[in-house]
């Protein structure tokens, strides 16, 4: 046996068998320059040393290189105690990076390397079994163009640098002379080749008899062993099994994302008809109202016809009945002409007789006197009373004398002129500006209705042409509110600060309207702002990402600032950006006092809205139509300012009633300051002279005339009896005067009534003519009262008639344009619809683009909706069904399995390495062993994943038990795990198995299985026994990832290499590592600085010494005892 065979730490038998390092071996890595290093093992514990920057780590790093394939599961250069990933990469470590130099005068340096972009790189390392077998792992870099190129290799023979790799060419026909070399003539490829680092890792583990790729990490961890800080998380990431948890739950989503698809877009089919199905009955309503119309219409045409045709029928007869009467008439005014020129003789003879007396003539001179002064009493006398009436009217005096006349006339004329200025100049003004206020509130209630009906059909609080253009701009470019928001829509005032809300608006206000646009839909917004005449303003943000220097910015908030007293909207894309924004240009102080306001130089504002600005602008705005709430911009929910709009409505309303009584008081004291005006005038203008109105004057005189008259009549008998006679044959003469002129009045109205039946008559004739002929019959049957209404009332009773219609008309018209109006808004909503309805169903805008939203082309949306009838959606939905009962217990099932295999392979590892645990000593005096505890994890979002999971598991009888069984499971139990399974942070951190438990570590005596203690928390263990804790559980995941068993396998890895893990102080822990190696038979390269040998030379073969001359390092290789001779001969000099 040799020196070496007896200082193998491990001895090992076949039993115990597994691969160990025979040697590495690196070309142009790191400084290692030019030539190859070779680090020779030969399966034995060696040590690594030299002074610090030799190259220690350097070669290390070949070696995880060459073992840890993976960029990202690799950390280089670990003995500083820190992963420094951009420190050492494997481009550094192809250059040959060994420092930086700055140029005089420049400000950069410049990266210092041994090699160029010609060179190329080579990594070797072969591991060696007891039985002979042998894995060599090698790589090969080069550069092509900017790229460096890494080629994989395994080879089941032992290979060298020097004799297999040195005539290296860019056109792979080295490659082609390796396989040629060692492939031909083989059943088994001895050397594989391979392009990238995951199939290499794979046939490593296949090769070595690991575990998994955890083996891989776990190789890297030891190398740069550390202290565990955190035992659960140790064993849940590098001591279980990863499970493609999120390649199940992509299976499963693939598999019900049709079903879902379905599933949804029969929910769409369902929402469109029910939109449509009022759109459709409204439609159908509207068609019987136009037939109502057109009958109405052809009602009034025919009745009109009736009425004309019927009142030239009455006419007729009429005219017959007046022609009679007028031939009777002139008959008995020829009769009463004859009469009356007989009693016009006598009068005359009666006449002459008397005037030819003296007296008589006398008498007749008084009676011509009386008969004038009786005229001129009964005139004064009607304009007196006229005159009593006006001026009771206006409260003036009545029945005036001369004095009295003439001041009620100054009055008149006074009272006249000054109503005359007060209608002009106060009524008709007030009327004009309570005009004018009613028209102002009709339009803000209508301003203010619109606003209401739009800020209800969506969620922000901004409206307006404003908000109009925004949703042209999403329709045109496709894109969603989220995707462009306002930015009001993303900010607002916390409830707690709502006292601040006014002063807060006024100053986001403008900012809060803006549009934020991202990229991706930049230059369409560009094309159709441009391109069209939007009839208003826009202002809109281009977002090219949030490129923030807070990391680099003092972001420390005063407690007055603004910005503490909003808040952004959940999952808002833009947040960095709006956030920095906010910061940069909004960072105000909202101060309570103006002392405080007064201090600060910039950026201040006050509760009741005032501002202080950069560059000493100050600014308050209290215009009414600023304050109001209902043009606040900021929000997500609108409830409050639709309340606050409803409100001002109720209030403009109630307005509006006592504006409109106003108006109407204001005409009727116009109508009678008016009337009251016309009579003044009436007073001043009609009766200009007291003369007019005064009578009684006129009594008097004809008094004294009838009694002279009475004097002479006495005093002649003979005139007396004359007299008497005349008055007889007068009398006679007066009755047939008024006989006759009773009938010349009977004769004209005769004549008038037959020229109005004339007229009348020409003028049915006439509409008949311009009607034509109608069927009138079914009219006539339907109004049989009308046949008994005579002429004089037929016009009023066809005006009544056609009231009634034109009512019936109107009310019909009305009835259309209200339901008009409603089909609009349904068709708006329809073509238009609410956010949550786009966000449910991605496709709806596209599927009804194609439809015109003018009401007049509503046939296309029934066509539509008849076309949604007839695609029969109960049969769709039955077919739906039978695929989700079909699928639904198999893959929801599967899914649930896979996690209670995993559970189960949880507790199966866990078992496993306590197996390996019991065989390894924790501590010595009594002696002892750890064990592995999985406890179940208290977690609210566990749970509600294991709940929804075992609720998403079919009851197949009571799925069954209804015809909907399955669409409600679906529903209720799958829709709602897989949406909850959307959120991917959620997601994954709920579906890693590993995490349903809490992993600590428990001590028991060897002799009696008693447990000692329990380890949960490291913090509660001394440095020692952390340390000690630390080796035990790796050196169980050793076993585990390694392949090692208690009989041993015949492949298995033996071989760790940790970085400078040994120091002066760290002896107890570093004889307690090489104990634990003992015990696992493994093979362990130590790399320590050259003044902490002694603690690990005892149980090391070989010394490999690195040193660094000049700008390279070298690499020496001896045995222990060579060493430990080297040093002896050094210590006697």
């Amino acid at each position: 046996m040799t020196i070496m065979q007896q200082m193998n730490l491990f001895n090992t038998s076949s039993e115990v068998a597994g691969f160990k390092l025979d040697f590495l071996e690196v070309w142009n890595w790191g400084t290692f320059d030019k030539k190859v290093y070779h680090m020779n093992l030969h399966g034995n514990n060696s040590l690594l040393t030299g002074a610090n920057a030799s190259g220690k780590s350097t070669l290390i790093d070949a070696l995880l290189t060459l073992m840890v394939p993976l960029k990202r599961q690799r950390f280089y250069n670990q003995s500083s105690g820190v992963e420094k990933k951009g420190n050492r990469t494997e481009e550094s470590y192809f250059f040959g990076n060994y420092g930086n130099q700055q140029q005089e005068g420049a400000a950069s340096t410049t990266t210092l390397r041994l090699r160029d972009k010609g060179a190329r790189s080579v990594l070797l390392a072969s591991f060696c079994n007891v039985d002979k077998r042998v894995v060599t792992l090698f790589q090969v870099r080069y550069y092509t163009g900017e790229e460096l190129k890494v080629l994989f290799g395994v080879a089941r023979e032992s290979l060298t640098i020097e004799r297999d790799f040195s005539e290296f060419d860019l056109h792979g026909d080295w490659r082609k002379r390796l396989t040629k070399k060692y492939n031909t003539n083989e059943t088994k490829r001895t050397i594989e080749f391979f392009d990238g680092p995951v199939a290499y890792g794979e046939k490593m583990i296949t090769l070595f008899g690991m575990r998994s790729d955890k083996a891989l990490t776990l190789f890297n961890q030891i190398v740069g062993v550390k202290v565990l800080d955190d035992l659960d998380s140790f064993i849940r990431t590098n001591m279980l099994e990863e499970l493609p948890a999120e390649e199940k739950y992509q299976e499963l989503k693939d598999n019900f994302q049709n079903l879902m698809e379905a599933k949804t877009n029969i929910d769409k089919v369902k929402e469109q008809i029910a939109q449509l199905e009022p759109i459709n009955a409204l439609t159908e309503e509207l068609k019987e109202i136009d037939i109502r119309i057109v009958e109405m219409e052809q009602e009034k045409s025919v009745a009109a016809y009736w009425f004309a045709a019927r009142t030239v029928d009455l006419c007729d007869k009429e005219l017959v009945c007046c022609k009679s009467d007028l031939r009777k008439l002139e008959d008995r005014l020829k009769e009463l002409k004859v009469q009356k020129g007989e009693l016009e003789q006598e009068q005359m003879r009666l006449t002459v007789a008397i005037e030819k007396d003296e007296v008589g003539q006398q008498i007749h001179e008084i009676e011509k006197e009386i008969n004038q002064r009786v005229r001129i009493r009964d005139n004064r006398k009607a304009k007196a009373e006229e005159y009593d009436k006006l001026a009771k009217l206006v409260k003036m005096e009545q029945s005036p004398d001369v004095e009295v006349f003439e001041i009620n006339r100054a009055t008149a004329k006074r009272e006249k002129d000054a109503l005359q200025v007060t209608i002009d100049r106060q009524l008709m003004e007030e009327k004009r500006q309570a005009q004018n206020r009613q028209d102002e509130i009709s339009s803000n209630i209508e301003e203010r209705m619109a606003t209401i009906r739009y800020l209800q059909q969506h969620k922000n609080n901004i409206s307006g042409r404003v908000a109009e253009i925004r949703d042209e701009i999403l329709e045109a470019v496709g894109a969603t509110t989220e995707e462009i928001p306002f930015i009001g829509e993303l900010i607002c005032v916390k409830d707690d600060e709502r006292d601040w809300e006014y002063s807060i608006e006024r100053i986001l206000h403008n900012f809060a309207l803006r549009l934020v646009v991202p990229e991706k839909y930049y230059k369409q917004v560009n094309e159709y702002v441009n391109g069209h005449n939007l009839r208003g303003r826009i202002v809109y943000q281009r977002y090219q990402g949030a490129e923030t220097i807070r990391e680099f910015e003092d972001r420390t908030l005063k407690v007055d600032s603004l910005l503490r007293k909003v808040e952004y909207k959940s999952k808002c894309l833009y947040l960095d950006w709006l956030e920095d924004r906010l910061f940069a240009e909004f960072n105000y102080s909202c101060v309570d006092s103006l002392a405080d306001f007064n201090y600060l130089q910039e950026k201040a504002v006050t509760k009741e809205g005032l501002i202080k600005a950069r560059g000493g602008k100050h600014e308050k705005d209290d215009r009414p139509e600023i304050r109001g709430k209902e043009h606040y911009v900021l929000g997500w929910d609108n409830k409050e300012k639709i309340a606050v709009l409803q409100a001002e409505v109720r209030q403009l309303q109630q307005e509006e009633k006592m504006t409109a009584a106003k108006v109407r008081k204001l005409e009727e004291d116009i109508k009678n300051a008016q009337k009251k005006r016309e009579t003044y005038l009436t007073l001043f203008s009609k009766y200009d002279k007291f003369d007019d109105i005064d009578w009684q004057s006129c009594v008097l005189v004809i008094q004294q005339k009838q009694e002279q008259k009475r004097q002479l009549e006495e005093a002649n008998n003979r005139v007396k009896i004359l007299q008497e006679q005349l008055a007889g044959v007068r009398k006679e003469i007066g009755l047939l005067d008024d006989e006759n002129n009773e009938a010349i009045k009977k004769k004209t109205l005769s004549e008038n009534r037959e020229n109005k039946l004339k007229e009348r008559r020409k003028e049915s004739n006439s509409a008949l003519a311009q009607i034509g002929v109608v069927d009138t019959d079914a009219f006539e049957s339907q109004h049989t009262d009308l046949l008994n209404v005579a002429l004089e009332d037929l016009n009023g009773k066809r005006d009544t008639l056609q009231h009634e219609i034109d009512l019936a008309l109107q009310k019909q018209r009305e009835t259309k344009s209200r339901k008009n109006s409603d089909l609009k808004n349904l068709i708006y909503r329809f073509k238009n619809p609410a956010e949550e309805i786009t966000m449910k169903y991605h496709d709806w805008r596209s599927d009804v683009s194609r439809l015109p939203e003018a009401v007049e082309f509503v046939g296309e949306y029934q066509t539509y909706y008849q076309r949604l009838l007839d695609e029969d959606l109960p049969g769709f939905e039955s077919r739906f069904n039978k695929y989700l009962q079909e699928n639904i217990i198999n893959k929801v099932s599967a899914f649930n399995m896979f996690f209670q295999n995993w559970r189960q392979s949880i507790t199966k590892t866990i078992d496993q390495l306590n197996s390996y645990l019991v065989g390894i000593d924790f501590k010595d005096a009594p002696k002892t062993y750890i064990q592995l505890v999985a406890a179940k994890r208290l977690n609210v979002d566990l749970k509600e994943f294991q709940d929804l999971l075992s609720s998403a598991i079919p009851n197949i009888h009571e799925m069954n038990s209804t015809i909907d069984g399955s669409r409600i499971h679906f529903e209720q139990h799958i829709e709602p795990l897989m949406s909850r399974l959307q959120d991917e942070s959620w997601r994954k951190s709920v579906m890693d198995v590993r995490g349903w438990y809490t992993y600590k570590a428990e001590e028991f005596y060897q002799d009696d299985d008693q447990k000692r203690n329990t380890y949960e928390a490291m913090g509660q263990l001394s440095g020692g026994e952390k340390a000690q804790l630390t080796y035990t559980i790796l050196g169980s995941a050793i076993a585990y990832q390694f392949g090692l068993t208690k009989n041993g396998l015949d492949s298995s890895f033996r071989f760790i290499a940790i970085d400078e893990a040994f120091r002066a102080q760290d002896e107890d822990k570093a004889r307690y590592l090489i104990s634990l190696c003992k015990q696992l038979h493994l093979q362990l390269l130590v790399v320590t600085p050259s003044d902490n040998i002694h603690i690990v030379e005892n149980d090391i073969s070989y010394v490999h010494y690195v040193e660094r001359k000049g700008d390279r390092s070298v690499l020496y290789n001896m045995p222990i005892s060579e060493f430990k001779a080297e040093r002896e001969r050094s210590m006697e000099v």
